[in-house]
């Protein structure tokens, strides 16, 4: 269990159409460096997988997903990467509900895993105008040059896509490049539903540090999760104030621990 315990699959989903390419050539290197050294520091059995996503056809005809298995081989991991190539794309809208939804489905994510998605691209999925419209009617907002202004060709949509994230029990975070407001308003949008968090980047170097950021901060409570495991097991129930009294810490915070392993799988019993 302590090996499992310490299981963090995380898969990238990256925007490849041709608005992406600095993004990409300046991230390459910098994102596998990235996440060995957070390996090394936060002492975690790492698995890493990516999805690029592209769009429709027939606004791209090359693909609109291709997929990486997760892999604990960062070597064969850095060839996909540096294989990666910004190209296509058609109009503003790319198939981000899609590159999503294969990750959270096509990922063979480990038992008790913690599972993170980490969004990155600069152009909001398809109808999501006419999705947020319908969620908040005041919201007035044109289609952003979307061949499919009434809905994702896909039949996705926020939340078909967040469904299939809390299905596999994945927190989505996601990073908008290019400061757009609309696009960082649809990845806040998954984001959120799943849990997760969403930030704005304007440059590659900004990505990789807000990416870390967030990272860490998931990572940190590790140890401290194992701590409640192991009260919860020992008292065995899951009551949050007899935990919290047992560790001396706040009711809340223990709390949050319990949802954490429970969304993991290890309060199965």
């Amino acid at each position: 269990m302590k090996k499992a315990f310490n299981f963090v699959d995380l898969c990238f989903v990256v925007d490849t159409t041709g608005s992406m390419g600095s993004f990409i050539q300046a991230a390459k290197q910098q994102l596998l460096d990235t996440i060995s050294l957070l390996k090394a520091d936060s002492g975690i059995d790492l698995q890493v997988g990516l999805v690029e996503y592209r769009d429709h056809p027939p606004q791209d005809n090359s693909f609109v997903t291709r997929v990486y298995p997760l892999t604990a081989n960062l070597t064969e991991m850095q060839k996909a990467i540096n294989q990666l190539k910004a190209d296509g794309g058609g109009d503003g809208p790319e198939a981000v509900y899609s590159g999503v939804r294969d990750a959270c489905v096509q990922m063979k994510w480990r038992s008790h895993s913690c599972r993170f998605i980490l969004l990155v691209g600069d152009a909001p999925p398809h109808g999501f105008a006419k999705w947020l419209q319908e969620m908040l009617p005041t919201q007035q907002r044109g289609g952003n040059g979307d061949a499919w202004p009434n809905g994702c060709p896909s039949g996705l949509d926020v939340r078909s896509v967040a469904a299939a994230a809390e299905n596999q029990q994945v927190t989505v975070h996601a990073l908008c490049m290019g400061g757009d407001g609309f696009t960082t308003q649809a990845f806040g949008a998954i984001a959120t539903a799943t849990g997760g968090q969403c930030a704005s980047a304007s440059s590659a170097k900004d990505v990789i540090s807000k990416m870390v950021a967030m990272l860490k901060d998931e990572f940190r409570d590790l140890e401290f999760d194992r701590q409640v495991l192991e009260t919860v097991l020992n008292l065995g129930n899951v009551d949050s104030t007899q935990v919290a009294d047992s560790l001396a810490c706040p009711r809340l915070q223990a709390a949050a621990a319990i949802a954490r392993l429970g969304k993991r799988g290890f309060l199965d019993f």
